[in-house]
Parts: structure tokens; C-alpha cells; sequence
């Protein structure tokens, strides 16, 4: 789990039913809803790939989006929360921009 919302904050949340979803975001622009269950008995992602737009996700319904287990989610999804973890984990104040 701390490798999906490393160095995030949570921005934002909403409940709807039996789950709360939570809105987290990086000073890169990097950003990821997690959702989790009020039981505390699920908590799963959907990562907000560089293409998307996340003022349009997040205004919308975000109960019909797919949320996945870290393992689970696509090889493209992982290469995509790797380097963008290991560019975090680089960046100096200066690179912020």
C-alpha cells in the first residue's frame, strides 16, 4: 500500500454506501483514489494514469470505476506507480515546477 500513495496526501473524500474513497495526490501531479470499505475489510486502488484527466474522474461516479489490488492492476499501470514512486524519490525542490 505505501508504494501506491507514497509521499501523498489525502485531498479529498467522499462515502457512498459501504465505502469511503479517498482522493490522494502528489506535488507531481501524481494521483490515486483509493477506496476502502467502512468494515476496514477492503481497500483497493484505481491510479490515475498521466493521460487521464482527474478533475473529470473525480467529478464524475467514481463508484463505477474499476479499483484493483496492487498485483492485480495491469503490467502497464505498475511500470507506471514504479517510475513515477523512483522519480519522487529523486526530485529536489527545484525540480517541482
Amino acid at each position: 500500500m505505501n508504494t501506491i500513495i507514497h509521499g501523498c496526501s489525502v485531498t479529498n473524500k467522499i462515502s457512498v454506501g459501504n465505502y469511503d474513497y479517498f482522493l490522494y495526490s502528489r506535488v507531481d501531479g501524481y494521483t490515486v483514489i483509493l477506496r476502502s470499505k467502512t468494515d476496514s475489510t477492503e481497500w483497493l486502488y484505481r491510479v490515475i494514469l498521466q493521460s487521464e484527466n482527474i478533475d473529470t474522474i473525480w467529478a464524475g461516479d467514481v463508484t463505477v470505476l474499476i479499483y484493483k489490488r496492487p498485483d492485480k492492476m495491469a503490467v502497464q499501470t505498475r511500470k507506471y506507480v514504479a517510475t513515477k514512486m523512483k522519480t519522487f524519490n529523486t526530485l529536489s525542490a527545484r525540480d517541482i515546477s
